[in-house]
């Protein structure tokens, strides 16, 4: 239910994007420009101690599909550049517009031999639109440490919270409830439309002192802004161990360790003993349907769900499968081509 993980879907409904998973030791995250086009493209430059970045231009809808193959091939790490625009200090991602996937090969990597298993794979693969490869480009580690950070920015989401990676400034009004995120292995930034739907529905949902359910958490950013918004206690679930790391790493860093306990593994079928009052999902649509029985027992009475990562073609179906497993569908958000519900136990 990570992101990465079971259940994410190749097709539609899909996963949600990533921004720049980056494993250890950190590999070129690369936000720079790239150069040229081509199908693989010849190196402008060459040299035995730099990163290789490999770069293609995709369909929005379909990056995520892309960095599954990237992921196969890519030992540097893999970033998904979204189309952003800028909103007033901020860039908001559009999610309708196109995307650039882009690998990293770390230095005596085999990049003819990977390239060209790339270009076999999309050809196979169920893509929207044709694939546009960018030309192929060599990074100094200093040139990627700093070119990526222009493009994430502190954006503020809903009417307290305010999300920013650690090394940018902000004038904090009072009231403003800080998250502090960076790029990494895990997903969630706040930047992709359907984080940013969560995140509203959570403030405007979550009561004080409520015991709040974040599954597939990604980085934590969720179970974090429950902490912020008052959560007594909020239990983050994924299967991905990165993202497990990432999201302790996180809560601890934004001082909520205390509140949000990060376990490994996925919601039983069961549900086990501990009743929720709120749960939230921002996964796939596949793994939503598949685990809502288990969500729907997770919930006290009139528990409410908020659940995210899945296309607007997906609603219908999803909530079909809400209502069967005991939910009423309360109201459907809706952010470019993602959509969010936002339902109640019954």
């Amino acid at each position: 239910m990570g992101r990465t993980m079971d259940g994410a879907p190749r097709r539609n409904p899909r996963s949600v994007t990533k921004m720049a998973p980056t494993p250890d030791p950190p590999p070129a995250r690369g936000r720079g420009a790239t150069e040229g086009r081509g199908e693989g493209g010849s190196l402008a430059a060459s040299s035995n101690d730099a990163w290789l970045e490999i770069a293609v231009e995709v369909a929005g809808i379909d990056a995520e599909t892309v960095a599954d193959a990237f992921r196969q091939c890519c030992p540097g790490g893999v970033a998904i550049e979204p189309a952003a625009r800028l909103d007033g200090e901020a860039y908001v991602v559009d999610g309708d517009a196109p995307a650039l996937v882009k690998g990293y090969l770390p230095p005596g990597e085999d990049s003819t031999g990977v390239r060209r298993s790339l270009r076999l794979a999309l050809r196979f693969a169920p893509l929207e639109t044709p694939p546009r490869w960018r030309r192929a480009r060599r990074l100094r580690e200093q040139d990627w440490r700093d070119s990526w950070k222009r493009y994430f920015r502190p954006r503020r989401i809903g009417e307290r919270l305010l999300v920013k990676p650690s090394w940018a400034t902000y004038d904090v009004a009072a009231g403003d409830m800080v998250i502090e995120i960076d790029p990494g292995m895990a997903f969630g930034t706040g930047q992709h439309p359907t984080t940013a739907m969560c995140l509203r529905a959570l403030e405007e949902r979550l009561k004080p002192d409520g015991a709040v359910l974040d599954l597939g958490t990604g980085s934590g950013i969720l179970a974090i802004a429950a902490a912020r918004l008052g959560a007594k206690r909020v239990l983050a679930l994924d299967t991905d161990p990165q993202a497990v790391k990432a999201a302790r790493q996180n809560a601890a860093a934004n001082g909520v360790a205390g509140v949000v306990e990060v376990r490994g593994g996925t919601l039983p079928a069961d549900a086990g003993e501990e009743r929720f009052d709120l749960a939230v999902a921002n996964i796939s649509g596949l793994t939503i349907e598949r685990l809502a029985p288990a969500l729907a027992v997770s919930l006290r009475d009139g528990g409410t769900l908020i659940v995210s990562g899945f296309l607007e073609d997906t609603v219908d179906e999803l909530s079909r499968a809400l209502e069967a497993a005991g939910f009423r569908v309360e109201r459907v958000d809706a952010e470019g081509v993602w959509r969010a519900i936002v339902g109640r136990a019954s």
